[in-house]
């Protein structure tokens, strides 16, 4: 009898949960206007981009760039990489990266992976991306994607000793 008591419990408790979540996804016209509410989290891209240049400001071919995101938390340090690209004839590099990152820790690694090849060995850097001075480049669509936002940042090596 409990067994079946709680079945039907069970029953009767979904459908009344999924009445609600249902209703929260239906027009309010007065609240809202015409469009329905929507379920996800809003997001956009981002694109990194900038010039290697050495302490001249000759541009640097061949430099690795790499974006990567750290987070913390109670059991340690986490590195998270998400895009890397070499620099092009010009020095110049871009990299992209998709969310809200303006949460995260967003961290900006600049290696020199060839040695000599460049015109000389540098050393390594890294930079923290500061999102609060992105440039919108091109608009959302007003629902969860925000759009698309541009962050440059120079990069100046020093020549190893």
């Amino acid at each position: 009898m409990k067994v079946r008591f709680n079945r039907w419990y069970n029953a009767v408790l979904t459908a009344l949960l999924s009445m609600l979540g249902f209703s929260c996804s239906l027009d309010e016209p007065d609240e809202y206007g015409s469009t329905p509410v929507e379920y996800g989290t809003p997001h956009a891209d981002y694109i990194l981009k900038g010039t290697v240049t050495d302490e001249a400001g000759t541009p640097i071919k061949g430099i690795k760039t790499s974006l990567k995101e750290i987070s913390k938390n109670d059991t340690g340090t986490y590195v998270f990489g998400i895009d890397s690209i070499q620099t092009n004839e010009s020095g110049n590099y871009q990299l992209k990266n998709s969310g809200m990152p303006y949460d995260k820790r967003v961290k900006l690694v600049v290696e020199d992976i060839d040695g000599e090849a460049n015109g000389g060995e540098f050393l390594n850097d890294t930079l923290d991306i500061d999102y609060g001075k992105a440039v919108e480049v091109e608009e959302g669509d007003h629902h969860w994607y925000v759009g698309k936002y541009e962050v440059t940042t120079d990069v100046r090596l020093k020549k190893k000793q």
